[in-house]
């Protein structure tokens, strides 16, 4: 009995464990880098992340003497955005292979500027043609493609950057790649009579919307692509009613004080103010913005270039916004967007050496301002100084790589032109102002 026993015990165990020897798991790979980032800049300028992600440099702003307030030199040195990251794999689900991606960096906001934050945090399935994503992971517009530079804002505010959640769904074939994709705002927000804020979105309901198509043949690839943008910028407005309150005049002892000519009781005038709210039917703001894009690679060189017209595509890192362009007399508002046209080109060379490689970069970027469509009669929303023309930045990079160990230099002036702006935010009367920013890099991969 005791052997039977045994034999029978000896047996479940080897069929528990063969079967779990066939059961699937997950394989897991963790992901990053230590970036040691140092900018040196020649005047004050309108930066995020600790002055390390570059937007442009600041107008004259003369003090008492005539001198400039913002002709002021600067440098830092960081290492928040040290990255980490974990890639999984290996689960099927509904007939598609699954994975997942965690990626965070210290670069979040608090206190201390050394804040773990997210990145990209999504699970993915895949099918033989067609790719679910849900999650955080890139902005579309900008994902499948962007500059070879490596400084922090990778050819912003020249190009769309933002990572956001999203759902999004690609049919991809061997030479043709389609995207739907929908949209929440959080960290890349919209701006409005808050500030910048992901409410503005939230409260239009309808999701941020983009669509793309790709198409590649052999080193040469091309797409087009345009996003539809809805939001809403007010949900209740205050109004201050003022009314003439009359107050008795009384003596010491509380009794009224009789008008000596008309023996009538004598009134102190004085005016009360109410603020009541009500609740907001203003027109929803709906931008679109489309971008073209391309690039062409062969052997050690590459040549990368986009161009976007962007109305109101401040929650993907460009300039322009939108402003009140009319308010009605039951106290709503109707808006129009503030468009510019932004491009890029950068052209990189790889030279193999015996030890490691040194790629060479030259990113070149444009972006002009192109007013609103109606005139302005009220407050202006928008990323970017309000008084901005036009910008330009040309700026090459040299980067060597061996094994794990990354060390670079970048040289990256920045013009923007600043004006007057009229009823239709259109400039006159611009004049240049110029930043010189040098950047270094030290980076180890692993």
């Amino acid at each position: 009995m005791k052997k039977t026993l045994l034999f029978a015990s000896l047996l479940a165990l080897f069929t528990m464990g063969a079967f779990a020897q066939e059961k699937e798991k997950p394989s897991f790979k963790f992901y990053g880098f230590v970036r040691n980032y140092a900018c040196y800049d020649t005047r004050e300028s309108l930066t995020s992340n600790s002055e390390q992600f570059y937007y442009m440099p600041k107008d004259i702003k003369l003090d008492a003497n005539g001198e400039d307030l913002n002709a002021q030199d600067n440098i830092m040195l960081l290492s928040i955005t040290t990255r980490l990251g974990l890639n999984v794999s290996g689960l099927e689900f509904l007939g598609s292979k699954t994975s997942a991606k965690i990626e965070a960096d210290f670069a979040g906001f608090g206190t201390s500027n050394t804040v773990l934050r997210i990145r990209q945090a999504y699970a993915k399935m895949d099918w033989e043609h067609s790719k679910v994503l849900v999650g955080q992971a890139w902005h579309p517009a900008m994902g499948d493609m962007m500059p070879d530079v490596f400084s922090l804002e990778t050819g912003a505010p020249f190009t769309p950057f933002s990572r956001t959640p999203q759902i999004r769904y690609d049919y991809e074939t061997k030479n043709v790649k389609l995207t739907a994709t929908a949209l929440y705002q959080f960290q890349y927000t919209s701006y409005g009579p808050n500030g910048a804020s992901f409410d503005y979105a939230r409260n239009a309901i309808v999701p941020e919307m983009y669509f793309q198509g790709t198409i590649k043949s052999g080193d040469f690839m091309m797409g087009l692509g345009v996003d539809v943008l809805t939001l809403k910028p007010r949900t209740q407005y205050n109004v201050t009613e003022k009314t003439i309150v009359n107050t008795p005049v009384v003596d010491a002892n509380g009794n009224p004080v009789l008008d000596i000519t008309t023996e009538e009781p004598m009134y102190v005038q004085s005016t009360k103010e109410t603020t009541k709210a009500y609740k907001s039917n203003d027109q929803l703001m709906i931008s679109v913005t489309p971008t073209l894009f391309a690039s062409y690679k062969k052997g050690n060189w590459g040549v990368k270039g986009r161009v976007t017209y962007a109305q109101n595509a401040a929650h993907m890192s460009m300039i322009s916004g939108y402003a009140v362009t009319e308010k009605l007399e039951n106290g709503d508002w109707k808006y129009s967007s503030i468009n510019s046209i932004g491009g890029w080109v950068d052209a990189t060379y790889k030279l193999n050496l015996k030890k490691g490689y040194f790629t060479f970069c030259c990113f070149a970027g444009y972006t002009k301002n192109l007013g609103c469509m109606n005139e302005i009669k009220g407050d202006i929303y928008m990323r970017g100084e309000k008084n901005m023309d036009y910008m330009w930045r040309v700026a090459p990079s040299i980067l060597y790589t061996h094994n794990a160990m990354q060390i670079g230099v970048e040289y990256n002036p920045t013009t923007v032109g600043y004006g007057k702006p009229d009823s239709k935010y259109n400039m006159s009367d611009v004049h240049a102002v110029t930043n010189h920013r040098i950047c270094a890099i030290l980076k180890y991969n692993f």
